[in-house]
């Protein structure tokens, strides 16, 4: 009896950590999608003062780089992570310049030709793009509840996207579909950043992920005037740089490696809490950008995706309490 009592509280306290982990995950992720949300009205501040998006995205992974630096240095766990990308070289690479930068690259080139309220709304196709990769590439099939989820988070994006004649602009069009190939390129990120995530440490993958970022980006700005146009930006400027590269790309991405790292909730669960980024990135971008309004289809559509995410959420907290 007293072993069959011990198991008990061993099986407890197991059930218990493994609910707090996944709330945990769930809660990084959000976070993510707050500071991700916010990244779009102040990236297009910055490319609409026509600094070269590759000069500006060069500057924002280097202060995401420091970051990350600062912190493997500040946890001593330099020789740990040096190891590890001994490990997975190659797959880091990868992810980190042809996944990664190339998903930034496209997507400022984009923001130039579309507004920063499409971008945020287009940015969603990612759980689209995450869940068809997963069944292609790993057969994994989305729940019964996941689709449906997905179903009404879309129709909030789709009554977002439409102007008052419920059409389309033409006049963002090359924008949007830049847009929409660099999140296609994020999808891709995802998919792979999670399968080394789960096996390595998310603080690691991360790092190795802005070196490559960086080792790709910064000599490239060279020659896109770096130097001349370093020179134009005033203190505000650097703020912000400094704000999306520290905050919306290095913690931020460290958050969300690490929820990907959680092998417990499947990647499209985490790709569709992504819904909350237009939700932010509309509201930051009217009260931030000249020309941006609220209006009755983007109060609607709004909060279609916030019930997206809260059926999927509750869904979570319903299996968690049954464990």
């Amino acid at each position: 009896m007293p072993t069959s009592l011990e198991e008990l509280r061993w099986l407890k306290k197991k059930f218990r950590e493994f609910n707090m982990k996944k709330r945990t995950s769930y809660l990084l992720s959000i976070i993510t999608m707050i500071f991700w949300g916010t990244a779009f009205p102040f990236s297009k501040y910055i490319i609409d003062k026509s600094i070269n998006p590759v000069v500006f995205l060069a500057l924002r992974m280097s202060f995401a780089l420091l970051f990350c630096i600062g912190y493997i240095l500040f946890t001593k766990q330099a020789r740990k992570w040096f190891l590890m990308f001994k490990r997975n070289f190659w797959h880091l690479l990868i992810i980190g310049i042809m996944l990664y930068a190339s998903s930034y690259i496209i997507q400022y080139f984009g923001v130039s030709y579309t507004t920063a309220i499409n971008q945020t709304i287009i940015s969603n196709t990612t759980t689209f793009f995450v869940v068809v990769l997963n069944f292609v590439l790993y057969r994994h099939k989305p729940t019964k509840i996941f689709v449906f989820s997905m179903i009404i988070g879309f129709l909030g994006v789709l009554l977002i996207m439409l102007n008052d004649n419920l059409q389309i602009s033409s006049e963002t069009i090359v924008g949007d579909l830049l847009t929409l190939l660099a999140f296609f390129f994020w999808s891709l990120y995802i998919v792979f950043n999670r399968k080394i995530s789960i096996k390595e440490s998310p603080q690691f993958v991360t790092l190795s992920v802005f070196i490559w970022v960086c080792f790709l980006l910064v000599p490239l700005s060279f020659g896109f005037g770096m130097v001349e146009e370093i020179k134009l930006l005033n203190f505000l400027d650097w703020s912000v740089i400094a704000y999306l590269g520290l905050i919306c790309s290095g913690a931020a991405t460290l958050f969300y490696t690490i929820a990907l790292s959680n092998e417990d909730i499947p990647s499209e669960n985490l790709a569709l809490i992504g819904f909350l980024i237009p939700v932010v990135g509309i509201f930051t971008s009217i009260l931030l950008l000249e020309g941006e309004n609220l209006n009755w289809r983007i109060v609607v559509g709004c909060i279609l995706v916030l019930i997206s995410v809260f059926i999927i959420e509750s869904k979570n907290s319903r299996n968690s309490d049954k464990n």
